[in-house]
């Protein structure tokens, strides 16, 4: 099937630049994250980081992902925070 892609130009041909985008789309999560923190500094008084970190998943995970998942949602909740500050 892959070679018939190939051969009929399947890749070649225009694709829809909204559909590609919607493929797993980061900035919609990020978007997500944002939204969750926004909420939560508007609350006050809470660390967003704890709030928004999934247990389940944490749970799950060995020791070495789980320092990725938490830097990532580090990252994510900080650029949130920023963001945040601009607009208030």
């Amino acid at each position: 099937m892959a070679k018939a892609r190939l051969v009929n130009g399947f890749w070649e041909q225009k694709h829809d630049s909204t559909s590609l985008k919607n493929l797993n789309n980061p900035d919609r999560e990020f978007e997500k994250i944002y939204r969750r923190v926004a909420d939560l500094l508007e609350c006050g008084g809470v660390n967003p980081l704890c709030e928004i970190l999934d247990r389940e998943l944490m749970a799950k995970l060995d020791d070495a992902a789980k320092q990725r998942y938490v830097l990532n949602m580090s990252a994510n909740v900080n650029k949130s925070i920023e963001r945040y500050n601009k607009v208030c």
